[in-house]
């Protein structure tokens, strides 16, 4: 933990511009897989299959089109809500279906909490590829159901362009506020569906 700690100061410290000596690719090296983690253990799942191809997933129908269609389908996307359906896994232990409701849904104000504004730094899973940058979103929507005393299922609407994960699991405190931290406890997320785009 100690070590994560220490990466993630270092990765805040460029994100405010306060760096150094460092860079992006120093701090990613410092990162030591140290085999001492807990993973989730998941049961063994059938085989989902969608559509009617054995094969898998298939494709039909394609035909050439002018490049404008490609910025008209782009032209709109911050106005866009999508649609998640995640499968997490609480390391504390969810009693029940009003614990975890209280602790997600209605919140301290004892009224729902959303639309939830959150804002999130570039993820750590991205940052070698996308410059690092805060921006603010927003989960407009989410129903929460447990399943047993460690998972549970979230479906969410949220404004287009969040990272969903990094909302899930917090990455390591890099998006505030985060299901980690309402329950106050380490989540990962196993499962994530998009579920449906609203233009």
């Amino acid at each position: 933990i100690e070590d994560l700690n220490h990466v993630v100061q270092k990765i805040n410290k460029i994100d405010s511009g306060n760096n150094g000596d460092n860079n992006e690719s120093s701090v990613l090296k410092e990162i030591t897989l140290s085999g001492e983690g807990e993973w989730v253990n998941e049961g063994t799942r059938k085989h989902v299959q969608y559509g009617c191809n054995p094969n898998g997933v298939g494709i039909s129908g394609l035909s050439y089109c002018q490049s404008s269609s490609f910025s008209n389908l782009q032209s709109e996307t911050e106005d866009k809500v999508k649609f998640y359906g995640c499968l997490c896994w609480s390391r504390a232990q969810i009693p029940s279906q009003a614990y975890i409701e209280e602790k997600l849904i209605i919140g301290e104000a004892e009224k729902s909490i959303y639309p939830l504004q959150i804002e999130q730094s570039t993820p750590l899973r991205v940052l070698h590829r996308r410059s690092a940058s805060s921006r603010t979103r927003h989960v407009l929507s989410m129903k929460v159901i447990r399943i047993d005393d460690h998972w549970f299922r979230l479906h969410l609407s949220t404004s287009a362009g969040t990272y969903v994960k990094e909302f899930c699991h917090g990455d390591c405190g890099r998006t505030k506020p985060s299901i980690s931290s309402l329950l106050g406890c380490r989540v990962d997320i196993v499962e994530l569906d998009c579920e449906g785009i609203a233009v």
